[in-house]
């Protein structure tokens, strides 16, 4: 009888073991399904361990915006969460999560890349929904013809306000910049929808809508393969700059980049712009940078030397934070050698030379060096006239350095919605890592931004002097909320060669 019931407590354990086993050590992008295949607690934990010892080596300052109690908190809860086992897309919530805490939306990491990294039978159903006063209206839906402008109610088994909460869970903001984090999680929830779930070009999603004559019905739409939508995508991808000056002598300047492949070139479609404004005596100018993720700090600089009145230097503090994937850490073996020999030469003299003295310091060291930078273009030219800025949720980075010298110096008004980030400066120069179990892809802040006349920690949100969102009938007509606004009409704008 001892023997049977030894037997049967051996088997029961046993099985246990197997069934605890059924959860991954390490996941493959190649081979296992983000929505489906799940993580052990162990490595799930060893993970955020590793992420956070990552973030104390390498970010400038985590704590800056949240306070140590806060950072702590959000470390501490995440290991918590990580008690049992959990599927890929929930430990990506959890990561976001922690990360969130901090308020560096360059300390992130960007949940569309996995739905392009999976199974290569993977199909995806790529669509844009905009959210006004709460409610969800259908802007598009790649390859499927649907009613714009139709209310979205539900899709196959998701509401909307769930898919919308999840998304918020897994989007980023800067500082109190709660607006445009808002904006951020409507423009991901097709991302969302597609990553909860795997779904194969067979497959169909059912959207319950209203449509615009007020009828509740369903319609389907058939997936497509992830590869075809970026090829389509990329093919969309227009210049980094283009304008149009419209009959009544207002131009409007769209920058869609501050990282463009040559900063020569780019130099040189600001400056073709800028002639035509001179030459044609341009009274209004609009600087459009909604979805201007950012880029080159020269870049922004430069556009920022034809409307700086003042003719004074733009001084930022950049706090730095010595470790292996600091700005100097990571130049190219070339570079970091003809850093040294000019640092060498005019040592202990000049900007350089601090830089210098940071680069000898041992990893872990923090230094603030201040930047004072006279920007010049190449027509010398300082336009006078009347500037207005616009901006959206998607306007980051060194979008947000420009925005908040556009709000400190006065030089205009900006119009559109909050952008992503706040008065005080952002973070930024982010290097790529990678957690070992889940081989979750992130990016880590290296540097903190603040401009000189910001001596204090400031949070607010930079606001719009008039906020513009799009309404329905917009959306129904595609119509430029900020341009309809403004009462300009869209012409074909000239991209510059």
């Amino acid at each position: 009888m001892q023997k049977l019931y030894l037997l049967l407590v051996l088997t029961i354990l046993s099985a246990s073991h197997i069934s605890a086993q059924d959860c991954l050590s390490y996941f493959r992008y190649s081979k296992d399904e983000i929505s489906e295949a799940k993580l052990c607690p162990e490595a799930m934990k060893a993970d955020i361990e590793q992420l956070h010892e990552h973030i104390l080596e390498t970010h400038p300052n985590p704590s800056l915006y949240c306070g140590v109690e806060a950072f702590v908190g959000g470390y501490k809860e995440a290991l918590k969460s990580c008690s049992t086992e959990k599927t890929m897309i929930e430990f990506i919530q959890i990561v976001t999560r922690y990360l969130g805490v901090m308020k560096d939306s360059h300390t992130n990491l960007n949940p569309r890349d996995y739905l392009y990294l999976g199974p290569k039978d993977r199909a995806v159903l790529p669509f844009f929904v905009a959210r006004i006063d709460k409610r969800f209206y259908l802007e598009s839906v790649y390859k499927n013809d649907f009613p714009v402008g139709s209310e979205i109610l539900q899709i196959d088994s998701y509401s909307m306000d769930s898919l919308f909460a999840i998304s918020k869970r897994m989007s980023f903001s800067e500082g109190n910049a709660g607006s445009a984090q808002e904006e951020i999680a409507q423009r991901m929830i097709g991302a969302t929808f597609n990553l909860l779930h795997r779904a194969h070009l067979s497959d169909k999603a059912k959207f319950k809508l209203v449509n615009l004559a007020g009828d509740t019905i369903v319609q389907e739409a058939h997936y497509v393969k992830s590869i075809q939508y970026l090829k389509d995508r990329s093919l969309d991808l227009k210049g980094p700059v283009h304008y149009f000056i419209d009959k009544d002598r207002r131009c409007v300047l769209t920058i869609e980049s501050f990282d463009p492949i040559s900063l020569k070139k780019f130099k040189k479609h600001i400056d073709a712009c800028f002639t035509e404004i001179k030459k044609q005596n341009v009274q209004e100018l609009y600087i459009d940078l909604r979805d201007n993720l950012g880029g080159m700090l020269r870049a922004q600089e430069y556009v920022l030397s034809y409307l700086n009145l003042s003719g004074g230097p733009l001084q930022m503090n950049y706090l730095y934070k010595r470790s292996h994937f600091d700005r100097f850490a990571l130049l190219p073996f070339y570079q970091e050698k003809q850093f040294k020999n000019r640092a060498e030469r005019v040592y202990p003299n000049g900007l350089i030379s601090q830089e210098y003295d940071f680069y000898k310091s041992p990893l872990g060291t923090t230094r603030t060096i201040l930047y004072a930078y006279t920007p010049q273009n190449n027509l010398n030219y300082t336009y006078r006239g009347k500037c207005s800025l616009i901006t959206n949720g998607s306007s980051m980075s060194a979008s947000v350095l420009f925005a908040g010298w556009f709000k400190s110096t006065t030089r205009g008004e900006i119009i559109g919605t909050q952008c992503m980030g706040g008065i005080g400066g952002t973070f930024g120069n982010s290097a790529p890592y990678s957690l070992d179990h889940s081989n979750l892809h992130l990016m880590v802040s290296t540097l903190k931004f603040t401009p000189k006349d910001r001596s204090s920690i400031d949070l607010k949100a930079i606001d719009p002097d008039h906020v513009i969102s799009i309404n329905r009938q917009q959306l129904i007509q595609k119509k430029d909320p900020v341009l309809e606004y403004l009462h300009i009409q869209k012409e074909s704008k000239k991209k510059v060669k």
